[in-house]
């Protein structure tokens, strides 16, 4: 009996203590984000700041939310500021989803023409990196014949 007893007080201390290194992936990227960063490397190697050209081209893209929900739905926040695109940002996230297998993530979206996407996804304090490898996702357009794109969203 006490050998029972501290076996499973071992065990628990054990779980206790390793709890988040077996804790899923997605308890990380759960809840709201904003992207601060987000760069594409082209096949030649040069890099380019799309999120200058993105700010640039539509100042409000900078207040975009973006909800990850445990459940694995997404939720997409765009300010009114936004004027037009905001209906059609939004509704490229209706009904989207998003799941985690491993450090990999997959975007789904009910979308026509929007093939799932599957991201290499790190996450440190409250900053997250995702990682677009087009070898990855073959059926992602790719009129620039770009590499990767890497997007940095900071928690809010």
């Amino acid at each position: 009996m006490v050998r029972s007893f501290i076996f499973i007080t071992l065990l628990t201390l054990i779980g206790t203590a390793f709890r988040p290194a077996f804790s899923p992936a997605f308890d990380n990227v759960t809840g709201t984000w904003k992207r601060t960063a987000m760069t594409l490397v082209e096949a030649t190697g040069k890099t380019t700041d799309m999120m200058a050209l993105m700010n640039q081209s539509m100042p409000c893209s900078k207040d975009i939310t973006y909800t990850f929900l445990s459940d694995g739905q997404m939720k997409t926040v765009v300010p009114d500021a936004c004027g037009a695109m905001k209906k059609t940002i939004e509704d490229m996230s209706t009904n989207g989803h998003w799941s985690m297998s491993g450090q990999k993530m997959t975007v789904t979206t009910t979308m026509k023409g929007i093939p799932p996407a599957t991201y290499d996804v790190s996450v440190q304090g409250n900053s997250m990196t995702w990682v677009f490898n087009f070898t990855d996702n073959p059926q992602a357009p790719n009129p620039t014949k770009a590499k990767r794109m890497t997007l940095v969203y900071q928690r809010i």
